[in-house]
């Protein structure tokens, strides 16, 4: 059976087409293609992308057109399909982007047909092994940076600064940048965001998301320019994920993503320790409470004796107020730690979130914003760094 991919379309357009057809269709959303149309190839490798892709008129005529021709140059046997109107020059363009064929409708029974009989002609060689085809690799242009959001403790804004952190990602980065919802049982990232995903985590665990075309149709689009893998609706559906899973996962990702923020549930569970194997940076958030404050350095001294602690670490100090008695000088003396981001107490955060809307997206002047912006420069600025410099600046500014 071949693999078509709908590129514009939903789940249940992509099981109509496949009920006619008789071969396994996927679909990915016309909102996942805003990008640069080099990043649809990234990651993946060029034998397993899909023997046909159907480009429906959910996506822009000459996005298609471009996107034909990127995926012309490397696997010329991919069979491409346009739904647009059978125009002369329509018709000529898209011949010359290596397009088979063209129609008004995806229902069109001659394009379906069409379709069907050409994969159905395919010879096993072509369809089980591509690798006997010589195809040029698919081009990387880029390093990948993980971070991890964690700490010991509940309640002290992971989600709220994953969640921002990755809308400040998708400003310098645009559709380059992915959130996971690592808590396996209690992931609210979702809910945050007011998203409503078609497929979660439990579908990224599942048979075929080794596939990194498959795991790209499990991710939704954010309208600020991000993708994310939501948490599974059920407490209990990733019960058995064992953290060579996430590695893999995370692992997954990189190869798609130039950026992918992980939120974790708190404490040091085996999700948790399987993302951090994978990370480049760990973002350690803690309040001003001496409670947290002494868990936060016991789960410091905890990761560095497991050696899976990464070089490059961002002390996030969240909801900072003078109320607490204490000052940065003193967190940073119970933490053993510098503190390279101060987050002030600001009560349009929770206001945000239960809007969906993150604050990042609606505010420029907040200080909460601010800090945000400065974590993110931050990760940019080391992501590009020629060579690691010694020492560390404290930061005590909002």
């Amino acid at each position: 059976m071949s693999l078509v991919l709908i590129v514009g379309g939903d789940d249940e357009l992509a099981g109509r087409v496949e009920g006619t057809i008789g071969h396994q269709c996927v679909a990915l959303g016309a909102d996942a293609m805003q990008g640069d149309s080099s990043s649809f190839l990234r990651g993946l490798d060029p034998t397993v992308i899909p023997d046909a892709m159907i480009l429906t008129a959910a996506v822009p005529l000459q996005a298609s057109m471009a996107l034909a021709r990127e995926v012309a140059a490397v696997r010329p046997d991919v069979d491409l399909v346009l739904v647009a109107a059978t125009e002369k020059e329509v018709m000529l363009e898209a011949m010359r982007s290596g397009i088979r064929d063209v129609a008004p409708s995806i229902d069109d029974p001659n394009l379906l047909a069409g379709l069907r009989a050409r994969l159905d002609a395919r010879t096993p060689a072509t369809t089980s092994d591509p690798l006997k085809l010589a195809r040029p690799a698919a081009p990387v242009d880029f390093r990948s940076r993980t971070l991890t959001v964690l700490s010991p403790k509940g309640g002290v804004g992971k989600t709220s600064i994953a969640t921002n952190l990755a809308v400040a990602l998708a400003q310098q980065s645009p559709m380059e940048v992915v959130l996971v919802d690592l808590d396996l049982q209690f992931g609210d990232v979702s809910t945050v965001l007011d998203l409503r995903p078609s497929h979660t985590l439990e579908d990224a665990f599942g048979p075929g998301a080794r596939d990194n075309l498959l795991l790209k149709t499990y991710l939704t689009v954010h309208t600020a320019g991000f993708f994310v893998l939501c948490g599974a609706e059920s407490p209990a559906a990733n019960d058995h994920v064992t953290a060579e899973q996430v590695t893999a996962l995370v692992r997954q990702l990189q190869e798609q993503f130039r950026y992918v923020v992980v939120d974790t549930a708190a404490g040091l569970d085996e999700a948790t320790l399987g993302a951090l194997e994978a990370s480049d940076d760990a973002v350690l958030v803690s309040t001003m409470d001496i409670a947290c404050l002494r868990s936060v350095r016991k789960e410091v001294e905890l990761l560095s004796e497991l050696a899976i602690l990464p070089a490059s670490r961002h002390v996030v100090l969240n909801f900072a107020d003078k109320q607490s008695g204490l000052k940065v000088k003193d967190v940073e003396a119970m933490l053993g730690l510098p503190v390279d981001v101060v987050m002030p107490r600001a009560k349009e955060v929770p206001v945000a979130s239960n809007k969906g809307v993150p604050l990042v997206v609606s505010s420029r002047s907040n200080p909460f914003v601010k800090s945000v912006k400065a974590l993110a420069k931050k990760v940019y600025d080391r992501a590009r760094a020629a060579e690691a410099k010694p020492g560390h600046k404290r930061l005590e500014v909002a």
